[in-house]
């Protein structure tokens, strides 16, 4: 495992981001889950500018599980379509790292 990145979403419901982050620590695709909020968001959505109280859901895994992190999200979120952004974690501590490697199955 070598790209370490941060996957996050967002969440109507904190108990649906607690829901989820439990479902991906049990699979062992994920380190870390945290959820932060509630926050204000404001977007388009079916041609007129929405706004909604939501959590983040932030999870740390490794680039080569994105897609099974991508499928469970997709699979187990209430929205029709969910944020599903990855960034890359351009530093880390190797503590944290070795951390990571040792939590998630791979």
């Amino acid at each position: 495992m070598e790209e370490p990145i941060l996957i996050s979403t967002t969440f109507e419901r904190q108990e649906h981001a607690e829901e989820l982050a439990n479902s991906l620590l049990k699979r062992r695709l994920v380190a870390c889950a945290q959820i932060q909020g509630p926050i204000k968001s404001m977007y388009w959505w079916k041609d007129s500018i929405a706004e909604s109280v939501e959590f983040v859901l932030t999870v740390k895994t490794f680039g080569e599980l994105y897609s099974e992190v991508e499928a469970t999200v997709l699979a187990e979120h209430p929205y029709d379509v969910p944020e599903i952004i990855a960034e890359p974690i351009v530093h880390v501590s190797a503590g944290y790292l070795a951390w990571m490697q040792g939590e998630i199955r791979g």
